[in-house]
Order: C-alpha cells, then structure tokens, then sequence
C-alpha cells in the first residue's frame, strides 16, 4: 500500500468519529456557551474578551474557557474565540458555580 492510500483509509474510518464528537460537543442554538480563547491570554483577557459580548457566568477548568451567556455568536468569535462548545459536554464546565 502506498501513503496515500494509508492517509485515505485512516480519513475514512475517522470522519465518523469526528462528526460524532462534533455533535457531541456542538453549542447549543441558545443559553449558555463555553468559548474557548487562546491558551496564552490571562483569565482576564478571555473575560474581558467574552464580558464585550454577553453576561459572562464563569470560567471554564482553565483560564482560556469561560462560560458565557452571548445572544450573538458571532460576536464572541470577533472577540478572540476560537470555539463555541456545549458547556455541559465540556469535562469542569458545569453551569452551576464551584
């Protein structure tokens, strides 16, 4: 077998996968969203960054992932964030404070 062939066999078993895990962790269409920011920017700057587009409810299991209640999506990802994800599929981002 040549790579080629290797690198499209491995595509093909794993693209279910990800569209599973795409669903799974999927935002939902309203409430409450997990966006992920960069991993270098402070809690402060991913606060600030989410805070100019919704209310945010709290930080996620590390400082780049707060959990924040944004009517405009697409204002959050202007704001630096990289993924919108669903905050209770998201290990340590359960709605409820610590």
């Amino acid at each position: 077998m040549r790579a080629s062939q290797i690198t499209l066999i491995l595509l093909a078993s794993l693209s279910p996968l990800g569209v599973a895990l795409a669903a799974t962790l999927a935002p939902p269409r309203t409430g409450p969203v997990a966006a992920l920011f960069p991993p270098w920017w402070s809690a402060r700057q991913s606060i600030a960054a989410a805070g100019s587009a919704g209310a945010v409810i709290r930080l996620g299991a590390f400082p780049c992932i707060v959990i924040v209640l944004a009517m405009d999506r697409t204002l959050l990802r202007s704001h630096g964030a990289w993924l919108l994800l669903d905050p209770s599929a998201v290990g340590g981002c359960s709605l409820s404070p610590s």
